[in-house]
């Protein structure tokens, strides 16, 4: 049986980057809209169910280009090796919940490997949560990138060791392939990040780069890469990889490459923004603190030259979960970028069209169109004139089914010829 809804609203901002519009109409048939138009203008058909926003904005649902389902106390990392996979499966669920409720629709996780079992419950119905791309467990060098929260049998060295991580992540169920690029400096205490953002050495060679990417293209996959410096970044480009990760603390010839090239590079400013939070109530060390603090101003200051140079900025979070880097906040980033340089519009735009495109779903959410799927949010207020709504959303829609609606929102059917349905 054919199912239709009608979503009424005062203002509709579609995430394609045109000006808002007033006095809106969407037309949702079953799971797909199929019609936009002004409150007077829409063809609302017999015994539609009509949900009237009132003056609430209407948006695409948000969509959170890299984030992770660690699932373990985001600062107890060394849990990964004790905690049962079961165990982080179900605690990795629960927290998609929030995500979806927090109105983040879709999402890219670049590294887990419980993440393909959430996203199997998510798409069967077992569970709530948001349309998920899944990377499974991130492909590094030995000694490289994340070293210390991977076990050493998953390490991969030279070409055919990488190509064969990679088939086995596919095997096992990866949208995309995340790699490790970039690493510590001899000696730093921090081997993931870097004890100086810049003076991060490339973990791979262009060669075993070369490998993956052309690997994963041929599986008609892409390749995401954790950059951050002069070196990963260049290895990234010259090595075909489709997105960058980070991707700051670079020269500005290197910044006009990525300009060049369009490839996008997604923002993670909310990783460092959460860490900054919790230096004090989670007692950070001061090198942990100094760390931090070094790597989150050398990226703020790479964004707003970025920005102004035109690199094609993608919003993703990094968040990994609670208590320190609550994935369901991922909001903040939309403000973090706007306070940096970004017009609320390119926010919007940069965190839903945008950044389905990049996570491979473009062709079905991020936008308000016909066609497309209706995954669909609402705030009080303009987020144009306060971005920070978005972090305070009220009504939820994904897929055409309401998950999330306040008390306030008037929800009734109609059959089409009442005239309260002008």
């Amino acid at each position: 049986m054919t199912v239709h809804k009608v979503i009424k609203t005062k203002g509709l901002i579609d995430g394609t980057g045109a000006p808002k519009k007033e006095y809106m109409a969407i037309v949702i048939q079953d799971h797909t809209i199929i019609e936009i138009g002004t409150l007077t203008s829409v063809h609302i058909p017999d015994h539609a169910e009509i949900i009237d926003l009132g003056d609430k904005t209407v948006l695409p649902g948000l969509v959170d280009a890299h984030m992770h389902f660690f699932a373990i106390p985001s600062h107890e990392l060394y849990k990964m090796h004790t905690e049962s996979t079961e165990y982080r499966a179900i605690r990795g669920a629960e927290e998609a919940g929030k995500m979806l409720q927090a109105g983040i629709t879709a999402a890219r996780c670049l590294g887990s490997n419980v993440t393909p079992t959430i996203r199997r419950a998510i798409n069967e119905g077992l569970i709530p949560g948001p349309r998920m791309v899944a990377a499974g467990n991130f492909i590094i060098s030995t000694s490289g990138t994340w070293d210390d929260i991977t076990p050493a049998h998953e390490f991969a060295d030279g070409k055919e060791e990488v190509r064969k991580r990679v088939r086995q992540r596919i095997s096992q169920g990866a949208d995309v392939i995340k790699i490790g690029l970039s690493k510590g400096a001899l000696g730093d205490l921090n081997v993931s990040w870097g004890d100086d953002p810049y003076t991060n050495l490339p973990a791979y060679s262009l060669e075993e780069t070369k490998a993956i990417t052309e690997e994963a293209h041929f599986n008609h996959v892409k390749v995401s890469a954790h950059c951050i410096g002069e070196d990963a970044v260049n290895l990234a480009i010259d090595g075909n990889v489709d997105v960058i990760e980070h991707g700051y603390a670079i020269s500005q010839e290197t910044r006009m490459r990525l300009v060049e090239t369009q490839i996008p590079v997604v923002t993670t400013m909310s990783q460092l923004y959460f860490h900054e939070q919790a230096f004090e109530p989670f007692h950070y060390s001061q090198q942990e603190k100094e760390l931090f603090t070094k790597h989150y101003q050398a990226m703020k200051e790479s964004f707003c030259k970025g920005l102004e140079a035109g690199v094609h900025f993608v919003l993703g979070t990094d968040l990994i979960g609670y208590p320190t880097h609550p994935q369901d906040q991922a909001a903040k980033e939309w403000e973090l970028v706007v306070e940096l340089g970004m017009t609320p519009e390119q926010a919007i735009v940069a965190g839903t069209k945008l950044a389905a495109d990049v996570i491979g779903l473009g062709d079905k959410v991020g936008t308000i169109e016909k066609g497309k799927y209706a995954d669909i949010i609402a705030v009080e207020g303009d987020p144009i004139e306060d971005i920070s709504r978005l972090q305070f959303v009220d009504f939820v829609m994904k897929d055409g089914e309401v998950v999330k609606k306040d008390r306030g929102n008037k929800r009734a059917i109609y059959s089409s010829d009442n005239e309260s349905q002008s």
